[in-house]
């Protein structure tokens, strides 16, 4: 009889009476298929929920050479504050991203994604400066509710090393919004100028109404946790409940099994005492200097290359459609790896260089090369930035926690990147980008020391386990020795062979009923086997695993 999971059946010991116990196994290619379930089902909406949110924030930017400042006389200044109210209403509603773990998702999405979509579509009608203002203002509120609790979403769905590459693709919806928001104004624009409506208000109008549509969309099929996603059979559901056990007993997450809604206040109090979630939340501030700017200047700036407005924001997108590119395969290394400050090292690095670039250079080709580094730079910086935030909380009100304490801080660089290109400055503004250069080398440079400062934390967590286990299994023994300054970076690495004390793990008791559903729904693809041994067996040591692994603390990704 073939099969590719089993239950396994066995006689409850004395204590809970004489009934069966049913044990559901799962292979590592069942756990593969289930994964690739989900990333079919749940990111390309969140993906292009995502995508939706950076077109409708960064357009303001294609409007403005479409005619939005001629039409109001607006000088730098002025269009400065129309950026700056949008992060000033993001940034003070933050704290609305804890929202995601208390209202059921699909609810939750589908108001923000109809309030902001309305709001974006009614800049199209503004008559004044103020009523524009105003409009930017309650943009931010609306997207400050979704984007920043998505990487917390997620953590409900993949487990901490699936994190990276699965947060890398709804961020890199930033740059492909980014690269369709320039060719999408191409079009629309070329198109309005038959019209006597301004392009600029054509431009804002079409850009606006696809969120209100999708509204619909996510109250059908946006799923609120695994337990109740509608394309998970009974067994992908008990396999999810495994996956969540073994965050609990191998990886030392604190994480709900039950898929229900709460926070916890006591978590996030701890989370604020930490002084690592600051660390993480500079760096945030100094990328978003960058990533909150370039997108909203860069048609301006090529513009100012002497390129036509036209030709200018079609020429903003090529550098977006590669840095699309690179934050997908940065990120699935990321994952691959196991690590997130390498990378966040090497990208920062290289857009610090190609800031520097475009402030010394003046040939107009080298330049914007250059544009090429500094996108693919800082866009695959800020998607491991959120997801080591994430992967260093071990519960779902830490992770909550840190996403908020992450965009609060975080999204105070833009107010800095906002107003880094005033037209004074033109053609070449050197001032911002030695200022985004200058960001971006800090970035690498925190990465570095927080890197090292997690490392000695893991060893020092490793030395005390050490201690435990043979004190445990040897009473006469003495203290663990030491390990040396060479030793604890090797020790805060995680095991790349973890795999084999996982296969422990790929099991999940169920009930009788349960039982019958799934050989009832799969037939012969499941082998039901009435086995005590083998079932005495797998519990024996699953709880082996579990105890020891319970004398480890959570161990932070490097």
């Amino acid at each position: 009889m073939s099969s590719s999971a089993s239950i396994v059946s066995g006689v409850v010991g004395a204590e809970h009476g004489h009934g069966k116990r049913f044990i559901l196994r799962f292979t590592k290619n069942e756990e593969k298929e289930l994964r690739q379930k989900i990333d079919r089902y749940l990111m390309p909406l969140i993906t292009l929920l995502f995508v939706l949110a950076f077109l409708d924030r960064s357009n303001i930017g294609n409007a403005r050479i479409a005619g939005l400042q001629e039409s109001f006389e607006l000088n730098s200044n002025q269009f400065d504050w129309l950026l700056t109210a949008f992060y000033i209403s993001y940034i003070t509603f933050e704290w609305v991203g804890f929202l995601w773990n208390v209202v059921p998702a699909h609810i939750y999405v589908t108001m923000c994604l109809f309030a902001w979509g309305m709001i974006a579509s009614l800049q199209a009608v503004v008559f004044n400066y103020f009523s524009l203002f105003v409009l930017r203002f309650l943009l931010g509120i609306g997207e400050a509710s979704f984007g920043p609790g998505v990487p917390m979403y997620l953590s409900f769905f993949y487990q901490r090393r699936e994190m990276g590459f699965r947060t890398g693709i709804f961020m890199s919806a930033a740059p492909l919004s980014t690269a369709f928001a320039g060719a999408l104004a191409y079009f629309i624009t070329s198109a309005a100028d038959h019209t006597p409506i301004d392009s600029w208000r054509v431009l804002l109008f079409v850009e606006g109404i696809p969120c209100m549509a999708m509204a619909c969309v996510a109250w059908n099929y946006l799923p609120d946790r695994p337990a109740s996603a509608y394309f998970l059979t009974l067994k992908d559901k008990i396999l999810v409940r495994s996956r969540y056990r073994r965050r609990t007993e191998v990886e030392g997450e604190q994480v709900n099994h039950s898929g229900s809604h709460g926070f916890r206040w006591e978590e996030a109090l701890e989370v604020l005492q930490d002084p690592k979630v600051y660390v993480t939340a500079a760096m945030f501030f100094l990328a978003n200097i960058a990533f909150a700017s370039m997108p909203v200047f860069l048609p301006l700036i090529l513009r100012d290359m002497g390129y036509e407005s036209i030709t200018a924001q079609g020429l903003s997108a090529p550098p977006y459609l590669v840095a699309f590119c690179t934050v997908l395969f940065t990120t699935y290394l990321s994952d691959k790896r196991k690590s997130r400050a390498e990378y966040i090292i090497f990208h920062s690095s290289i857009s610090a260089a190609g800031y520097l670039v475009l402030a010394l250079s003046r040939d107009t080709f080298v330049r914007y090369c250059a544009i090429f580094f500094v996108a693919s730079g800082f866009f695959s910086v800020v998607a491991i930035i959120i997801a080591w935030t994430v992967n260093n909380q071990s519960s779902e009100s830490g992770k909550g926690t840190g996403m908020v304490m992450l965009n609060t801080i975080g999204q105070c660089g833009p107010l800095i990147g906002t107003r880094l290109y005033p037209e004074s400055d033109a053609p070449y503004y050197e001032r911002g980008m030695f200022i985004c250069s200058f960001a971006m080398f800090f970035v690498a440079v925190l990465a570095i020391l927080l890197r090292r400062h997690l490392a000695m934390l893991n060893a020092e967590s490793s030395k005390e386990e050490r201690y435990r286990l043979l004190t445990d299994d040897d009473d006469n023994s003495s203290l663990v020795p030491s390990a040396t300054s060479e030793e604890e970076e090797d020790l805060g690495e995680e095991s790349e062979d973890e795999d084999a004390d996982e296969e422990l793990s790929r099991y999940e008791v169920i009930s009788p009923a349960e039982a019958l559903h799934l050989r009832a729904e799969h037939g012969l693809d499941i082998d039901i086997v009435d086995d005590d041994a083998t079932v005495s067996r797998i519990l024996k040591d699953g709880a082996t695993l579990a105890a020891k692994k319970q004398t480890q603390r959570f161990r932070y990704m490097l």
